[in-house]
C-alpha cells in the first residue's frame, strides 16, 4: 500500500486556508485596490479576499492558498502544504484572523438625468482628446475604438468627453453617457433626458449578449478577448449602472437570443446585481457569469498592460476631424 502523505481533510483545510491571513503573517503590506488587495514587489500580484484566490498578472499564474505559498516561497506542493499546516496550527494557537478588517467597499451614486427630452451634446472639431484617453489611459484597442466612432455609437463632445450613444429601434437617439478625458478631474454621467432602457450597446448577430455595467467595461473586454474567435458577433450591452431595464428592453427587441453572459464589476454591488439578474432570467435563458480578477475588466485591462510580457507596439494616434453637424 501507498503511504498517504496527507489526509483529504487536511487537504480541505489547506484549500480553504485564508490567504489574506497568510501574507498578514509573513508581514508583507497589502494596499487596497477597488475590491482586492495588491502585494507590493511581486510583479502585480492581487488577492481577492472575497473568493480567496490569487494572480500575478506578470507572470500570469493564479490560485488558492497552497498555489500561493507555491509561487511566494518556490516550494513543492508537498512543502507547500507542510507550510499551511504548521501556518494553521500557529494561526489557531494565536487565534487571530485578519480577515475581518476586510470590509466592502461601497460604491457613489450615480448622478440620474433630467426628465427631459435628451438632447445630445454638440461634436467637437476633433477626437484627438477621446482617442488618446481610451486607447492610450484606459488601454483600449485602437480597432475597437474606431469600430465604435465608424458605427457612430461613440464620439467627442465640445467638452472634450466621450460620448457614447444609445438608440432604439427607429435608430432615434434615446440615451447619451458621458466620460470625462480629462485624469485630473475624473467626470462622468448621462446627458439630461437620457432612457436607461436603450443605453449604449452594440448591435450582434448571434444568439448571445454579454452585460455589462458601462461602455468602458464593454471596450475593456472586446479589447482582452480581440483575439476569440467570434467575439465580434455577439451582442454587447451596457447597463449604466446594474439595474436590468436595459436588459429587459434590448431582450424583448431581439427575440433570438438565448444566451445571456453577465460580466458585471467583481465587487459587492455587481456580484449583488448579479444574483438579482440570474435568478430573474435563469427560466428563460442559458445564463453564464463571468466576473474580472479585479474589481472591474478596465483595472484588469490596465493591470495587464503594466505586466505585459509581449513587446509593446508604439500607438500612432491619428486626428479624426469632424464637420460639426449632428449624428
Amino acid at each position: 500500500m501507498k503511504y498517504k502523505r496527507f489526509t483529504n481533510d487536511e487537504i480541505e483545510k489547506a484549500n480553504s486556508s485564508s490567504v489574506v491571513d497568510y501574507i498578514r503573517s509573513l508581514g508583507l503590506e497589502m494596499k487596497r485596490k477597488g475590491k482586492s488587495f495588491k502585494i507590493e514587489g511581486y510583479g502585480g500580484l492581487f488577492i481577492d479576499p472575497y473568493k480567496n484566490r490569487w494572480y500575478c498578472f506578470s507572470k500570469r499564474k493564479g490560485g488558492g492558498p497552497i498555489q500561493l505559498v507555491m509561487f511566494m516561497e518556490n516550494k513543492t506542493w508537498v512543502e507547500a502544504m507542510k507550510t499551511i499546516i504548521d501556518f494553521r496550527r500557529k494561526f489557531i494557537d494565536l487565534n487571530k484572523s485578519y480577515s475581518n478588517e476586510i470590509k466592502p467597499m461601497k460604491k457613489e451614486k450615480r448622478n440620474l438625468a433630467h426628465n427631459k427630452k435628451l438632447k445630445l451634446p454638440s461634436k467637437n472639431n476633433t477626437y484627438k482628446h477621446m482617442i488618446a484617453y481610451l486607447i492610450k489611459t484606459r488601454g483600449i484597442d485602437k480597432d475597437v475604438v474606431y469600430k465604435l466612432i465608424k458605427n457612430k455609437i461613440l464620439y467627442e463632445d465640445e467638452r472634450k468627453n466621450c460620448v457614447f450613444v444609445g438608440y432604439d429601434k427607429e435608430n432615434k437617439p434615446r440615451y447619451a453617457g458621458l466620460r470625462g478625458t480629462n485624469t485630473n478631474s475624473p467626470f462622468k454621467g448621462e446627458v439630461a433626458g437620457s432612457q436607461k432602457k436603450f443605453s449604449f450597446n452594440i448591435q450582434g448577430s448571434s444568439n448571445k449578449i454579454y452585460v455589462f455595467e458601462s461602455p468602458i467595461e464593454v471596450m475593456s473586454y472586446l479589447t482582452l478577448n480581440k483575439n476569440t474567435e467570434g467575439i465580434e458577433n455577439h451582442h454587447m450591452l451596457s447597463l449604466a449602472g446594474v439595474s436590468d431595464v436595459a436588459l429587459e428592453r434590448y431582450l424583448k427587441d431581439n427575440p433570438s437570443i438565448k444566451e445571456i453572459n453577465l460580466c458585471l464589476n467583481n465587487d459587492e454591488t455587481g456580484v449583488k446585481a448579479t444574483s438579482g439578474i440570474k435568478d430573474k432570467y435563469k427560466d428563460k435563458y442559458l445564463i453564464n457569469v463571468e466576473y474580472p480578477m479585479l474589481e472591474d475588466w478596465n483595472e484588469e485591462l490596465t493591470e495587464l498592460n503594466k505586466h505585459s510580457i509581449t513587446e509593446t507596439k508604439a500607438m500612432a494616434f491619428v486626428e479624426i476631424e469632424v464637420q460639426k453637424k449632428p449624428l
